[in-house]
Parts: structure tokens; C-alpha cells; sequence
């Protein structure tokens, strides 16, 4: 039978509300098998406690309101339980037993009860839960060793998948002896189907049936990934309400999330009773993604199993899964290996001949077909057309292109039902009603774009579903619809049409990698057309600048898990002193990759002609000090007399790219001292004014829009080795070094960037040189005149260590596929006080912000199944969508991505590596939280400081020359406690020459010190 309209079908289903959460959480009622109370730490007075308590210890449950425990227990056994409370994590203590005697109505006599317990904290309050014992059998524990002994050895002995579920369904049953043991295993959509199954011979098979994602509500699924085991044994049970009904705290119901014998949500109990189960438990399937399936185990009648062997389940759930993880990888591996034997031809081919790409792809058709098991494929390079295989027509073909750049921005496209998406496809279906696509786009330019499409046709395909999908809706006594379980089970079968075998992982990472490869024969080949025309090779400059911004986002993502790490790390006081210095040799060697990557991605932008002015009013005088400052203990250790001739004429505010100025000026100080051995490194800087003219924004600047224009004039001269002339106009070339500059390592870009900068700023760099005397280098740039209520100070915070008392709990979603920037993340939020989730993709960020509306979500943009972009867009679209507050956190660095993120509906951007500060400030401004913070942790630019750090070899003759050399001997075998025992024999007069001296020691500048005190 042929569903008639699935679709419709599906959105019903979606808009439906199946239970709140706080139904399946906090029911107000448990199972009768047990008892539960909530206690009141450290007295342990019971302050809730279910209803049946009377039956096993004959007292009321009012009565023991507010009553200690020990009213319940022997002292002993109270003190037993206290002293677990110590523990950090009680799960370690559980279970455990517990004895009571009580007098029997029957007969008056006394009679022990033993109860197996276990706790568990919750907010404001203790949970005990206790099963009576009820059986008095020993359990061999060796021999229940060896059962797991020889259950594991069957898991590992498994071949594939299927041998492994099917393995543990039967060792679950015969473990558990129930009627029927499945493994059921979750699908994209988060539907189910039975994989496996063990069964009494009486009963009808489930295997291979589907069943509706509705069947797991999604609180309950949400359970399920939190609990590995779920029981319940009797479906008939009385439920045992809670007295009080509230948790006396909060007033509000009790939650019991993590109860074992938490009530059954009434819409369930009739889903089983529907399906003839009396008696059920269920085990969690879990892998790094979330819930991968369940173990469902079934009984027709009432099945009450012991907690030991309840808990010997639940061990083998949690091996399972991890086995499955495995599995799986093992069956993807030979996938890849065989694809890669196919990428390595077509890879290597293709950079052989990559100016004849279209003839290497026609060459190797089946290569390309069998690379992503496809029927057919069309190759579109640079407005060619060329069809393999079994292909929709070219014009159909061209269409769908035009359709792809204009509605899909992922690079790389897989879908396997492509009319849902684009109904014109309905008429080529049996060629294409899949496709996997590829694509290549220079800037959005459809005549200058790359792509190949791999197709397959119409796969129809018969779903057998666990009873008819559209019973599950039921008209009410008022005409709505509604969610009911379903009566019938029997089996259902759906014709699915206009779909395609699905897409694997795996072949989707084979399409990547293919693109890649693609790019780069592109790349090669426009290079190679650089001599033909100067259209082609402004193309393969674009192309090489896309190139260069794609290589960039690559080597920022994980060195945004490095610095932030480290900077985790360095929050930590139980980090050993002597690993401070290795957590600052990987923040340095970190932060100067940092810096190489972003003059490789200026360059892009200078390439690509998206070179921007980013304006503010800002203190100039501030920051010429506060870069001399940066560069003076590199100019210290060399022993580099570092000057500033200041003109008076330089004003101290000024509307600018400070950011720009900043690293131009970073960029000649720091060659000038690189490039200098001896000597002095002078900074020179003048005003020239007489310009009027408007400046470009009216940020942070009054309501007259016309400013004093002032060139400012700066020159960095040195007495290093100098430059030839020959070499003059060469150093400010990309990737281009003189000799001295190879033998001093390096890129060769910081001058190219800076030059850009200046001319972009309205100036210019030049330079004049003599080789092996000196050389000066000459900035020019315009700035206009404000005044100083113009420019904010920068606030000058500690490090945020907490958030304010008195907040509410605030929730953030963090959207990040790398798992150790998600990681870092997560533990530096939580770390200050933040609530978090991580997901991994949009789809899943999607689906969570659905169910637990975060304040705040840190969207990745690129992301596999759905980027960043397209998941702002669809939750903006969404009932709710518009207030929670996005900020895109991403390792593209270009403008254009930020005005991206903008327009696709984020409040804000972040670019990786991030900094906390900047990271903290922007959730408190969109959030208002208010935080804690530690003591200062930067001290301001004094005179003292710039003293400390311009210590030269004279300052020290105050001191004995044996106390010289024994400082300098020290500082050579780098011990650190003998050198503060020199700086305590200084005169206290000295004060200044010993605090410098330590600062060094301080920051482990032993070198320097070495430098300062030897001896000619």
C-alpha cells in the first residue's frame, strides 16, 4: 500500500505537541517496586517520600515528614550512608544495602527486610531510592564475570553490524529471560527500525519494521541519552503519588530525571498496552553523536528483574555501544580504502594534465562514476558542458545548475530526494532523483564557475512500518487533531518514490576531497593561463585568493583550540610552576602563527581588491607608548638603545584605522630591531597639517562632519645592516627577502601589508638605505583631528572568573563541528558559570534550540549537513526565532563574511582564534550579564615600567663586579632562586635597578640578564 501524501503527513506530525518535558521529568508519581525520598543534607531529614512507605515499615508517610532518617535505620547504617555524602561522585557508592526490622501484622514476630539502595543529588535536595530485596539467592560474582568475559569475546568476534546486534539481543534475553529482546537502531529523521531480534517462537517477528519518530517523544529521547536503563516492570501498577505532590523547596513538581523509578507517562503505558507488553525494559545505544539506538526488551507479562542483573545489562549496553562506534568505522574503512585508490589516480592525473581537465574526467568516466557509486555525471567547466553515463538532458542539466548557485551555497550539495527540493526534477527522475554536486565559484561569477554532478535514478523502495503511520491521528470530541498510540502493530508497507539510494558519509568525503583536487588542477591551470590574456589572469588571482582565504579558515580552526586552551589553562592554579613557561612558549609560538596566517590572509584581501578602512577615534600618544613598550624587551635582550623623538606637534587624538596604524608601526620597529646588532633603533614622528576634509563615518565623532586633516609623519631609523639599492623597491614586494631578511627568517609580507596600509590610509611607505650602515624607513598617513570626549578609554578588567549572584541561569548553544573548539567552548563557559549544550551541525542545533531555548547561540558557519548560514536562517524563520541572540564564531576573516553573517540574520561575528575578553564582552552586551572578575592582570604604562625595561649594562656598576658575575652566572644555568637571592643583597636605595631585575626573572627573561652583566 502506497501512503497517500507521506509529506503531509510528516508536517502533521511535526506540529503537533506529543508531552512536555516536565510530564516525562516530573510526573509527581512513581512505580510501586520501590520507594523514594527526597532528603535534606547534612541531617538527612526527610523532607519528601512516596506513599507506599507505610507499606514496608508501617509508619505514614506524614508521620515521617520532617523526621531524620535514622527514624528508618540503625544509626550505624545512617553513619554509613553520611559518609558516602563525601564522595565526590556517589554513583561509586551505589548500590548499596540497607536492613531494617519491622513487626509483622500477621503474627507479631519481627522480621528483617533488606533494600537495595542507591543515591543521587539534585538541586536543592538528596534522592535515596530503595527496591526491596526479594529473592535470597547469592550471586556467584565470578560467574557472572565470566558470562561478560565470554559475552565481550562475542562482540569482538563480530563480522559486521549485523552479527553484532543480532549477538547482543540473544545474550540480553538469555541474561534477562524476557520474551522478546531488539535492537532498534534511530535514522536521520529520528524514526526507528528493528535491526535485530531474539523471541519466544510463538510470538510474530518485528524485524525490519520501522516505527515513527513520535513512538520516542523527544523528552524521553533526551532521557535516554542522559540514563542508560529504563524499567518497568508491571505497566499495570498502581502509581504511588509523592507526599507532599511539590518539592517543598521550590514548590514546584519533583523532578526525576535520573529515578529508576520514575513514573510511566500515561500516552506510553497505552502504546504498550496496545502492543500486548505487560513488562518492558530498555537500554541506551549511545555514540559520540547522541543516541544511536535502544535495546528494547519485551514481556507479556509482569517481569520484575533483580538490580544486579539490571545493572549487568546496562554494562553490556555501554560496551555495545561503544563496539558499534567501531563497527561502523571498520565497514566505513574498506569503503575508503577502495575510493582511494580511485582519488589517487584521478588526483594525480589530473595535476599532470591540468590543462586538459575535461579530457582527464571523459578519459576516466568510470573511474569517476565508481568513486561515488553514481549512474552517471555532467561535468560543467567554465560554460562546457560534458554528460557520462545515464544523465538528465543538457538543457535540463543546465537548469539545475543555474538552480544550484542560485539556492544552495554549499560547496558541496547531496540530496536523495532532489524533487522535494526542486520540482522540475520530477520529469528526469529515473536518471536523477539523487544528486551529489561539487562546485567551484569565483566570486559568484556564473561564467567563471566549476562544477560535476553525479546523479542517480529513482530507487523505489518498500517501508515496512510497525502499523499505519496516519492512525496515529485522531479527530477530538471539538474536531482537532491529535496524537493517540496506535492500535495495530500489524505490518504497513509505504511505496517510497522519486528517491535515490541514499548518499554515504563516506562518499560525500569522497565528492570533498574531489573538489579539492579540482581546485587545485583549476588553479594550476589559470595560472598557467596568466600569459594568454589578462582576463584569465585576474580569474586566477580571484581564484588564488579564495584559495589563500580557504587555506586560512583551515590553519585558524585548530589554532583556535591551541591559544584557547592555553589561555584555559593559564585560569588554572593547579598548574606546577615549572610548566608556566612551556604554556607561554606554545601561547608565543601560537600567536606568531597567528600573525603569519593573517598576513597571508591580508594579502588575500589585497588580492581580491577587499581591503577596508575600519575607523574610531582612539589616543595616538597612547598608542606609540603602548607599541615601544612591546617591542622594548626585544630591543633590551639585544642590547638595542630603543628612542622616541616625540614632535609636540603630534596630537593625542585622532580619527583613524588604529588597527592598521598600529601594525604598520609594529612592522618597521620590529624589522628595525630585528635587522639591528648594535647600536640604536630611533622612532621620529610629526604632524603636517593645513588639510581640511570630511572624514568617513560619523561613529564615536560630533555632529560636524568636516575635521582637521593632519598627515601624520613617521620614521624608523636603524644602524643595522642596511639595504642595497638594487634591493629597495624589491623588500616591499609579497614573498620577496633580501638576504639578510632569508638569513633572519620570515615571510616576506609584513612590508608588502604595511605599504598597502598607508596607501589605503591616503600615504605611503619609502625608504633610503646605506648597505652595512643604516637604514630609515618613512611612513606617511592621513588622520583626522577630534577632540578627546571623542575617544573611550578602554576599561582595564581582570580576567572574568564568574558570573554575578542574583542572575538567572544562562542557557548558550554552542554550533561547532571540530570537536576541540566545541570542547573549548563548553569548558571555558561552564568553567564561568554558563549553562551548555554542544551540537555539531545546524540540523542538530536546530532541533535542540527548538526544545531548550537557549539565550544565546555561537553559530560555526561552516558545518557538514547544514552550515551556519542556512541554520540562522531557518530559526529566524521559526516562531520564537527572531529573539534569541545569534553570533556567528568562525575562522573566515574576510569582510565580506562578516556582512554575510549580518544579512543572514546573526547579531554579531567573531572571528577565530578568539579572544575571552572579546568573547565575554559580546555576550554581556547582547545578554547583560554581569561578571566576576580577578584582580588587575595588566598593569598600566608608567614611566617606572618603560625604566624597568630599559635597564642597560651601566645601571648594575652599582654593584661589585663579583656580584656581577655571580648574577650573570646564575642567569646562565637558569637558576632562578639564586638570582633572587642577589637581588636581596641591592641597597634598598636601589629599589628601582632590583624591581626591574626581578620583573625579568619574573617573566623568565634570563637571557636578557645574561646579556646585560657579561663581561668584555
Amino acid at each position: 500500500m502506497q501512503s497517500p501524501n507521506p509529506i503531509s503527513l510528516t508536517s502533521v506530525l511535526t506540529a503537533l505537541e506529543v508531552c512536555s518535558d516536565e510530564s516525562v521529568y516530573a510526573p509527581g508519581y512513581i512505580q510501586s517496586y520501590g520507594m523514594l525520598l527526597m532528603l535534606q543534607e547534612p541531617q538527612l531529614t526527610i523532607l519528601q517520600i512516596s506513599e507506599n512507605v507505610e507499606q514496608f515499615f508501617g509508619i505514614s508517610a506524614e508521620a515521617l515528614l520532617g523526621q531524620p532518617l535514622q527514624r528508618l535505620f540503625s544509626r550505624a547504617q545512617v553513619q554509613r550512608l553520611a559518609g558516602y555524602l563525601a564522595e565526590d561522585n556517589l554513583e561509586f557508592c551505589n548500590p548499596f544495602e540497607l536492613k531494617t526490622q519491622r513487626v509483622a501484622e500477621s503474627d507479631g514476630q519481627e522480621k528483617n527486610q533488606a533494600f537495595t539502595g542507591v543515591m543521587y543529588r539534585i538541586v536543592d535536595g538528596l534522592i535515596l531510592e530503595l527496591e526491596p530485596v526479594r529473592s535470597l539467592k547469592s550471586i556467584d560474582s565470578i560467574q557472572s564475570y565470566h558470562r561478560l568475559q565470554a559475552v565481550i569475546a562475542n562482540f569482538r568476534n563480530a563480522t559486521n553490524l549485523t552479527s553484532l546486534a543480532q549477538t547482543l539481543a540473544r545474550e540480553v534475553k538469555a541474561m534477562t529471560d524476557f520474551d522478546r529482546v531488539m535492537i532498534y537502531r534511530f535514522e536521520a529523521d529520528d524514526s526507528g527500525v528493528v535491526i535485530a531480534e531474539e523471541k519466544q517462537r510463538h510470538l510474530e517477528g518485528y524485524l525490519g519494521l520501522h516505527y515513527l519518530a513520535i513512538d520516542i517523544a523527544a523528552p524521553a529521547r533526551k532521557l535516554f541519552c542522559r540514563n542508560w536503563m529504563r524499567f518497568i516492570p508491571d505497566i499495570n501498577y498502581t502509581p504511588v503519588c509523592m507526599i507532599p505532590t511539590n518539592h517543598p523547596p521550590t514548590d514546584t513538581p519533583l523532578d526525576l530525571s535520573n529515578s529508576v523509578l520514575r513514573g510511566v507517562y500515561p500516552c506510553h503505558i497505552e502504546y504498550l498496552h496496545n502492543m500486548g507488553v505487560t513488562g518492558s525494559m530498555t537500554i541506551s545505544l549511545i555514540n559520540d553523536k547522541g543516541l544511536w539506538g535502544l535495546i528494547a526488551c519485551h514481556h507479556y507479562s509482569p517481569k520484575l528483574v533483580d538490580y544486579e542483573t539490571r545493572k549487568a545489562c546496562e554494562f553490556l549496553g555501554q560496551f555495545a555501544s561503544i563496539e558499534v562506534v567501531h563497527q561502523q568505522e571498520r565497514e566505513l574503512d574498506v569503503y575508503r580504502t577502495q575510493v582511494k585508490g580511485i582519488q589517487d589516480e584521478l588526483q594525480q592525473t589530473l595535476l599532470q594534465e591540468s590543462n586538459f581537465i575535461e579530457q582527464v574526467l571523459i578519459r576516466n568516466t568510470s573511474h569517476l562514476l565508481s568513486l561515488v557509486h553514481a549512474q552517471g555525471a555532467a561535468i560543467l567547466l567554465d560554460g562546457h558542458l560534458t554528460l557520462v553515463g545515464q544523465t538528465p538532458s543538457a538543457t535540463q542539466v543546465q537548469d539545475l545548475v543555474t538552480w544550484l548557485v542560485q539556492h544552495k551555497e554549499e560547496r558541496v550539495f547531496a540530496t536523495d530526494s532532489l524533487s522535494r527540493l526542486y520540482p522540475e526534477a520530477k520529469a528526469f527522475k529515473d536518471q536523477a532523483s539523487g544528486i551529489l554536486a561539487i562546485s567551484i565559484l569565483f566570486n559568484h561569477v556564473k561564467e567563471k564557475s566549476y562544477h560535476i554532478i553525479w546523479f542517480r535514478p529513482e530507487q523505489i523502495q518498500t517501508v515496512n512500518w510497525a502499523g499505519n503511520p496516519q492512525d496515529t491521528i485522531t479527530i477530538n470530541e471539538i474536531g482537532e487533531m491529535q496524537l493517540s498510540p496506535r492500535k495495530s502493530f500489524a505490518m504497513w508497507k509505504e511505496t517510497v518514490r522519486e528517491t535515490s539510494l541514499p548518499w554515504e558519509v563516506a562518499e560525500v568525503e569522497a565528492a570533498t576531497e574531489m573538489r579539492n583536487t579540482l581546485m587545485l588542477a583549476v588553479l594550476e591551470f589559470s595560472q598557467m593561463a596568466l600569459e594568454e590574456a589578462a582576463e584569465q589572469a585576474a580569474i586566477a588571482n580571484r581564484a588564488k585568493s579564495q584559495f589563500l582565504a580557504k587555506m586560512s579558515h583551515e590553519l585558524r580552526t585548530p589554532l583556535n583550540a591551541i591559544l584557547g586552551f592555553t589561555q584555559l589553562m593559564n585560569r588554572s592554579d593547579k598548574i606546577p610552576s615549572e610548566f608556566q613557561e612551556d604554556l607561554s612558549i606554545i601561547s608565543r609560538s601560537g600567536e606568531y602563527l597567528l600573525t603569519l596566517i593573517n598576513d597571508v590572509l591580508e594579502m588575500s584581501k589585497i588580492e581580491a581588491g577587499q581591503l577596508q578602512l575600519r575607523e574610531n577615534s582612539f589616543d595616538l600618544h597612547h598608542l606609540i607608548y603602548s607599541i615601544r613598550d612591546m617591542v622594548a624587551l626585544e630591543a633590551l635582550e639585544k642590547g638595542i638603545d630603543l628612542r622616541t623623538e616625540q614632535h609636540t606637534s603630534v596630537p593625542r587624538y585622532v580619527y583613524g584605522d588604529e588597527s592598521k596604524l598600529r601594525q604598520i608601526l609594529l612592522n618597521l620597529l620590529s624589522n628595525a630591531i630585528k635587522f639591528t646588532t648594535t647600536g640604536s633603533v630611533t622612532l621620529r614622528l610629526k604632524a603636517l597639517t593645513g588639510r581640511v576634509g570630511k572624514v568617513n563615518s560619523l561613529d564615536s565623532i560630533s555632529s560636524d562632519d568636516f575635521k582637521p586633516i593632519i598627515t601624520l609623519h613617521l620614521e624608523v631609523e636603524d644602524t643595522g645592516c642596511g639595504i642595497g639599492q638594487s634591493d629597495i623597491e624589491a623588500v616591499f614586494k609579497a614573498f620577496t627577502q633580501t638576504e639578510q631578511g632569508r638569513q633572519a627568517k620570515g615571510t616576506g609580507l609584513g612590508l608588502s601589508i604595511s605599504r598597502q596600509f598607508a596607501r589605503l590610509m591616503g600615504g605611503d611607505i619609502t625608504a633610503r638605505s646605506i648597505l652595512n650602515q643604516q637604514s630609515t624607513f618613512i611612513c606617511e598617513v592621513l588622520l583626522s583631528l577630534v577632540s578627546s570626549v571623542d575617544v573611550i578609554a578602554p576599561e582595564t578588567t581582570g580576567a572574568v572568573i564568574g558570573l554575578e549572584p542574583g542572575q538567572p541561569t544562562y542557557r548558550i548553544l554552542v554550533a561547532e563541528d571540530v570537536k576541540e573548539n566545541r570542547l573549548l567552548l563548553v569548558r571555558l563557559l561552564e568553567l564561568v558559570g554558563f549553562e551548555v549544550c554542544a551540537v555539531e551541525n545546524g540540523k542538530e542545533a536546530i532541533a535542540l534550540w527548538s526544545e531548550w531555548h537557549p539565550h544565546l547561540i555561537l553559530m560555526d558557519i561552516q558545518m557538514p549537513v547544514m552550515d551556519g548560514h542556512e541554520t540562522t536562517r531557518q530559526i529566524r524563520e521559526r516562531e520564537g526565532g527572531k529573539d534569541v541572540v545569534i553570533i556567528a564564531l568562525t575562522a573566515y576573516a574576510f569582510e565580506e563574511d562578516y556582512t554575510t553573517s549580518i544579512q543572514t540574520g546573526c547579531n554579531d561575528h567573531i572571528t577565530k582564534p578568539f579572544l575571552e575578553p572579546v568573547l565575554f564582552e559580546r555576550i554581556a552586551h547582547y545578554l547583560g550579564v554581569r561578571y566576576r572578575y580577578s584582580a588587575e592582570a595588566l598593569p598600566g604604562l608608567d614611566q617606572q615600567t618603560l625604566v624597568h625595561k630599559s635597564l642597560t649594562a651601566k645601571d648594575l656598576q652599582v654593584m661589585s663586579p663579583e656580584w656581577i658575575i655571580q648574577v650573570h652566572q646564575a642567569a646562565l644555568d637558569l637558576n632562578d632562586t639564586e638570582l633572587y637571592n642577589l637581588i636581596a643583597q641591592i641597597p634598598n636605595q636601589e629599589q628601582i635597578l632590583a624591581n626591574a631585575l626581578k620583573s625579568l626573572v619574573d617573566n623568565f627573561q634570563l637571557e636578557a640578564i645574561a646579556t646585560l652583566t657579561q663581561t668584555q
